[in-house]
């Protein structure tokens, strides 16, 4: 098994930028290898299959997996990724990682009053942000063409995880993570780049002909 973290363009870091999709992986599996059973404490993984045939369990669902088709796993969900082909497997992983219980902490101590005022500005900046999202979103889908191959599929949702990342931060800077409304504004934009990954992989073509189908959690 061979894992190797995906490296940012040194001018377009992706580190530390934000914790939602931060961390890229690039995983092989030789036949017959799979991974540990694991799961990840405060984080969502997104699995995109590249190449091969993978046999995914998450809890107690099992799936075979084929390119072209992204996976979803909840965080603190045990999880394998098995090989059970005769030909490498590759696949793409992303970890999202959310930690709410700091941000309440750091925040500096106003009146009820101040805190209505502000809460209501910033949650509406939070609210325009999400918009600003969206039309993002639907302008990286509008622009694709209904068949993609897997530089394109891969290009694309990398940019999607970008403009969640980007909010995510703005969300942070504007409300704090722990703002209700901020915080939903975030999780309808991340459905909506969910969505947009599967409309993905459903029109990625595999190398050879045959278009992919997806599978989901």
């Amino acid at each position: 098994m061979r894992m190797r973290r995906m490296r940012s363009h040194p001018d377009f870091k992706l580190e530390g930028r934000s914790r939602h999709f931060q961390s890229f992986w690039e995983l092989e599996l030789t036949p017959g290898e799979q991974t540990t059973p694991h799961q990840h404490y405060e984080s969502e993984e997104i699995i995109y299959l590249l190449n091969g045939k993978a046999q995914v369990i998450v809890a107690d669902v099992e799936r075979s997996v084929r390119p072209g088709e992204v996976v979803l796993v909840p965080p603190r969900t045990d999880h394998v990724i098995a090989n059970p082909s005769d030909h490498v497997l590759r696949a793409i992983t992303v970890e999202s990682r959310l930690d709410l219980g700091a941000r309440a902490e750091e925040q500096p101590q106003v009146s009820s009053v101040e805190l209505s005022a502000e809460g209501l500005e910033g949650s509406l900046r939070a609210e325009e942000e999400a918009k600003r999202s969206t039309q993002t979103i639907d302008e990286l889908m509008n622009e694709l063409p209904q068949e993609l191959d897997e530089a394109v599929a891969i290009k694309t949702i990398v940019e999607l995880f970008n403009v969640g990342g980007e909010l995510s931060e703005k969300i942070e800077q504007t409300v704090g993570l722990d703002n209700t409304r901020g915080l939903e504004a975030l999780n309808e934009v991340e459905r909506k780049i969910m969505g947009a990954v599967v409309e993905i992989s459903t029109r990625y073509r595999r190398p050879g002909g045959g278009r992919s189908s997806w599978f989901l959690g």
